[in-house]
């Protein structure tokens, strides 16, 4: 058993244990290998820990969630909540649930940005704007661009209305279907606490002098909930980018959007995959990677996903202000043109009649 100061034993199959990660991290160790891999598992951790804070940074300088998809997030959230209920069902590791919770939350925060900005704030706020307030803001940025912003009507603004309220009812549905399914799986977070379950089993794997409680029916059939929770994460995981991918390429801005989040989800899934395939039990243990099969294959199948959103970013990173700013431009002209503000509509239609 493990003490305080020390492991016991303190050399396993040749390989003494490595101190300084036990004082740190209170893990018997042996040999460089399974540091390797332990240390990447710590890694890819931390990597998740901080996935979404740049994005919530992001949304709160810009006033904005409009580089976000809805289904995106919403993926993200049904999965963290459900990891949290696997968590609670099959008894896992106190720190396991902290986790979990800890990326709830998170995920609340975000959502609560998402429908501040996007809706909520315009709630208290429209009846304050004057009609002709933006006329102002369009001399301001014809003045600063000058005349490279065409004048054309705002095709993609015409329908913003009608696209909230479509969002909305998406949202609703989206919930609806997902909150049927009693056993789903985390699109991210299921990784780390997979990751810490799979670490902490490896360091006391020779813990064997137990007396076997009671158990639950949740307990008692936890392997298979924990396979299905699995694979139903890989499927989730995998899919988890195509809504935020459509959305870059319909906008073909990525405007918004934080690269940070995504660089942070890369690093966490390729840190879990290294941790995966560097520790001993891959090579000693057949049951290992056969448990950890569907996590790897989540992991690097996201991977190619999360390439091609850095792809667009590489691409558009450079047009998504430029064409925001057009596009809000020609939406207020648009409006001052219907509304005959400004007199360039009446002064046409005093033409005609002459």
């Amino acid at each position: 058993m493990t003490s305080v100061t020390s492991c016991d034993p303190l050399i396993r199959d040749g390989e003494p244990y490595i101190r300084w990660i036990h004082i740190l991290f209170g893990a018997c160790v042996y040999g460089k290998q399974e540091m390797t891999s332990i240390l990447f598992g710590y890694l890819s951790i931390f990597c998740w820990l901080n996935a979404q804070f740049p994005q919530l940074l992001k949304n709160y300088r810009n006033k904005s969630v409009d580089g976000l998809s809805l289904p995106f997030m919403v993926n993200w959230l049904l999965g963290d909540i459900t990891n949290l209920l696997g968590c609670i069902l099959t008894n896992q590791l106190p720190f396991q649930t902290y986790l979990a919770t800890y990326f709830c939350i998170v995920d609340l925060i975000l959502f609560y940005q998402y429908f501040y900005y996007k809706w909520f704030r315009y709630l208290y706020s429209s009846d304050d704007i004057p009609v002709n307030s933006g006329y102002t803001l369009r001399d301001s940025l014809r003045n600063t661009l000058g005349d490279s912003l065409e004048l054309r009507p705002p095709s993609k603004r015409t329908n913003e209305t009608h696209q909230r309220v479509s969002t909305m009812v998406f949202a609703i549905l989206f919930f609806s279907f997902y909150s049927t399914s009693t056993i789903t799986s985390s699109i991210s977070t299921s990784h780390s606490t997979h990751l810490l379950e799979r670490t902490v089993n490896a360091i006391n794997e020779t813990d064997v002098d137990y007396i076997v409680p009671s158990k639950s029916f949740f307990e008692y059939h936890a392997e298979y909930i924990g396979r299905i929770f699995a694979w139903t994460c890989t499927v989730l995981y995998l899919t988890s980018r195509m809504p935020q991918i459509w959305k870059n390429y319909k906008r073909r801005s990525v405007e918004g959007l934080s690269i940070f989040m995504f660089v942070f989800a890369a690093l966490g899934n390729l840190t879990y995959t290294i941790s995966i395939f560097s520790s001993p039990l891959a090579h000693t243990n057949p049951t290992y990677l056969k448990e950890s099969f569907p996590y790897v294959l989540g992991s690097i199948g996201t991977l190619i996903f999360d390439l091609t959103i850095f792809l667009q970013w590489y691409y558009w990173k450079d047009r998504g202000n430029f064409e925001l700013i057009k596009e809000d431009v020609d939406s207020v002209e648009y409006s001052r043109l219907s509304l005959g503000d400004g007199g360039f509509s009446n002064s046409v239609d005093g033409n005609d009649e002459i």
